[in-house]
């Protein structure tokens, strides 16, 4: 078990969901590496359920979880249409803080984990609906 998943084991019992400073106060507490620190520190401000945590560090922190994306997470041509559809809403609603609050490494993952899934996402949907407001001459 990877020093990351020690952190969220410890800081999750008995509890569903934590702010991005609870998991800091305790990483800090706890003395976590310097690397969990920096990834802990670089996740947007909100509240995270283990999962959502886990997955997050693990972009982060750059820690493999299986089969990776060079983003970190699920290769996006491993996404199913679902997945890939709430991944991206996920990237979309982070990004403001990201661009915000994040570390230069955070932003940079962010902007490659949105490129690689809008990417995917026109491939697998080339004919999506394009409203005609947002069409502008060339």
């Amino acid at each position: 078990m990877d020093e990351v998943e020690k952190l969220l084991d410890a800081v999750y019992t008995g509890r569903e969901r934590l702010t991005r400073e609870e998991i800091h106060r305790h990483a800090v507490a706890v003395d976590a590496p310097v690397e969990v620190l920096d990834a802990v520190e670089a996740l947007p401000e909100g509240e995270y359920a283990y999962d959502e945590a886990s997955e997050a560090l693990a972009q982060l922190g750059g820690r493999e979880s299986g089969s990776t994306s060079p983003t970190g997470g699920v290769p996006a041509r491993e996404l199913d249409d679902a997945d890939l559809s709430r991944e991206l809403r996920h990237l979309h609603e982070t990004r403001d803080d990201t661009f915000r609050h994040g570390s230069s490494q955070a932003l940079l993952n962010h902007d490659s984990r949105t490129e690689e899934l809008e990417a995917e996402y026109l491939r697998r949907f080339p004919d999506r609906a394009v409203d005609p407001a947002r069409v502008r001459p060339d």
